[in-house]
């Protein structure tokens, strides 16, 4: 299995996302975790316009220090304890939610002559990490009394572990918080990250509080698409990454499986499986340890995909509008979650053009 990323239509997203962010006084973190900070691919992003790139493990960050990148980088992930030295080494920002970490961040800090600037995260209602609204303002305050460190703002996350959208409602709170918390502060927050790509469709809508100033973007950067909500944004490129694999067999089988089903032996999940006949079926070369195929589309019209175990995929070719060979790539356009899983695998070719 291979993996292609387009350069300049990641290039085009970004600046897509950065126009739209900016009609909306935001700017664009550009997240590359899903291609562990690929360089080329982070170089696109900021050819788009992103201003800082946003990455949630210190290895990636790492790589794209190697690589030569100067930029500003945040680190999204809270960092561990174990971490420390390096993410003020390599990254100047991270955003931070546990005061025993804020205080190694600043000893740190200061061991090395670097200052850090610490976003401090906040819990908003999708129950993942964050510190509690109430208990914000009093890690501020500890962030702003030790040395080496800068108090550079307030994030938060929605949809990404229960699915909580968000809404013109819950980020009507979130901005009232944080406007009370400059007042009980006595300062402006250079930053307020309000979201990721999840937060673009109400910015389409044009609702965007006055604090807001900042989205953390990977999604609609590298995909195109906003894939929880299902709304299309104006990134103009929703195939950037595209995925091979070759065929291994080509038999006509019936479609409906003989015997009684269970759990398969990999998702274990039962499954319901139509009769539509004998079809006419491919096995490809990849499978659910090289990428998340059901997050994957296939580009020839008339192909259809069946289902996958660890190490195969199974596609219906019957109506391909090109006959099918043993030998022949099929291609896919892959959406976000399957980047993250084939641009991971050790068994995935990537590359990028």
């Amino acid at each position: 299995m291979r993996m292609i990323a387009n350069a300049a239509k990641i290039s085009a997203n970004a600046a897509a996302v950065v126009e739209l962010c900016a009609a909306h006084h935001m700017s664009v973190v550009g997240v590359s975790k899903c291609v562990r900070g690929e360089p080329e691919i982070v170089r696109a992003m900021l050819r788009g316009g992103v201003n800082i790139i946003g990455e949630s493990r210190v290895a990636n960050i790492r790589r794209i220090r190697d690589s030569g990148i100067e930029c500003e980088i945040m680190l999204l992930r809270l960092p561990a304890l174990s971490e420390v030295e390096d993410v003020v080494r390599l990254a100047q920002y991270s955003l931070n939610s546990e005061a025993e970490v804020v205080r190694a961040l600043s000893a740190a800090a200061v061991a090395s002559g670097r200052h850090h600037g610490v976003l401090v995260f906040m819990e908003t209602g999708d129950r993942r990490e964050g510190v509690m609204p109430e208990d914000a303002a009093a890690l501020c305050r500890l962030v702003m009394g030790l040395p080496g460190l800068e108090l550079t703002g307030v994030a938060t996350c929605l949809n990404c572990l229960c699915g909580v959208f968000p809404t013109a409602e819950n980020q009507e709170a979130f901005a009232e918080k944080v406007e009370s918390m400059q007042r009980e502060l006595g300062l402006r927050f250079p930053m307020v990250s309000a979201g990721h790509t999840g937060n673009l469709p109400l910015a389409m809508k044009g609702y965007v509080p006055d604090c807001f100033n900042q989205l953390r973007v990977g999604g609609a950067i590298l995909d195109g698409r906003d894939d929880t909500s299902g709304i299309d944004l104006p990134s103009p490129h929703r195939d950037a990454f595209k995925i091979y694999a070759e065929v291994i067999e080509l038999k006509d089988k019936p479609s409906a499986p003989e015997g009684e089903v269970g759990r398969d032996g990999f998702t274990l999940k039962v499954r319901e499986w139509p009769d539509l006949g004998v079809r006419r079926r491919a096995i490809l070369s990849m499978g659910e340890l090289d990428a998340g195929v059901q997050f994957m589309r296939p580009s020839r019209r008339g192909i259809s995909v069946v289902g996958a175990s660890s190490d195969h995929l199974v596609v219906d070719v019957t109506d391909a509008d090109i006959p099918i060979r043993v030998g022949d790539e099929l291609e896919f356009v892959a959406s976000y979650a399957a980047i993250a899983f084939g641009w991971s695998s050790r068994y995935a070719t990537c590359t990028v053009e």
